[in-house]
């Protein structure tokens, strides 16, 4: 499976939501509105979903442990990429100290 992810918005301020990400699968299929929060336990990735009555439901899925498993991986890992290009940055934007 061919998944491509982008970061459309971070969210740096915030305490738990970070960023929200669109996939492309196989060049056939665009998912819209995944996001990753960050909670005591580390980074988790949530998917696009809707509320019903008191509940949410998830409009996309992953049916398999292996999909959701390569899913995630493919999303932390563009997040983290993402982090490490912003602090590079940002590092060389900052004067030397005299």
């Amino acid at each position: 499976m061919n998944i491509q992810a982008k970061i459309v918005k971070t969210f740096p301020q915030t305490e738990k939501l970070k960023a929200i990400v669109n996939l492309t699968i196989d060049d056939s299929f665009a998912v819209h509105g995944i996001k990753i929060f960050d909670s005591a336990k580390g980074l988790f990735v949530t998917m696009p979903n809707i509320k019903t009555g008191e509940k949410r439901k998830d409009i996309f899925h992953p049916i398999s442990k292996e999909s959701r498993e390569e899913l995630i991986q493919v999303i932390l890992e563009t997040y983290h990429e993402q982090q490490n290009e912003t602090k590079q940055i940002t590092s060389e934007q900052q004067p030397p100290n005299a």
